[in-house]
């Protein structure tokens, strides 16, 4: 019998864990918000204008991770034109994300916003940095 209990919690508990994480992507869109109202004080309307182009954006990184991940298990290296094209999408992806952002915020908000994008880019930049020294 306590084996039988034992077996239910731990199948319990696995099942809870798995359903977290698969929620896991809609909670970062959610903390992201969060940041994004508390640092820009967002308003409801621009909440609500600003979560579907998060969950976008997640969606679109998640989806290009997932082809990353594909392409090193599979061995092979992009060309130096598949490398162009896959920047040249991103820089697309980013101007188009500043242009509706650009559309939601206001004039105050729109530099902070762009303010704290350029620091999480230098933030970036010294990881990667950092990263290569130890290497």
């Amino acid at each position: 019998m306590k084996k039988l209990v034992t077996i239910l919690v731990l199948v319990f508990a696995f099942t809870l864990t798995t359903e977290a994480q698969k929620k896991g992507g809609k909670n970062q869109v959610d903390k992201m918000l969060l940041k994004m109202t508390t640092d820009l004080s967002l308003t409801t309307a621009q909440q609500n204008g600003i979560k579907p182009l998060l969950e976008a954006q997640i969606a679109d990184r998640k989806m290009m991770a997932d082809k990353r991940k594909e392409q090193q298990n599979s061995g092979e290296k992009p060309s130096k034109e598949a490398r162009k094209k896959m920047k040249e999408d991103r820089m697309a992806k980013e101007s188009a994300m500043d242009a509706k952002m650009a559309s939601i915020l206001d004039a105050s908000q729109l530099e902070k916003y762009n303010l704290q994008k350029e620091e999480m880019k230098n933030k970036k930049g010294m990881n990667s940095k950092k990263k290569k020294d130890n290497q």
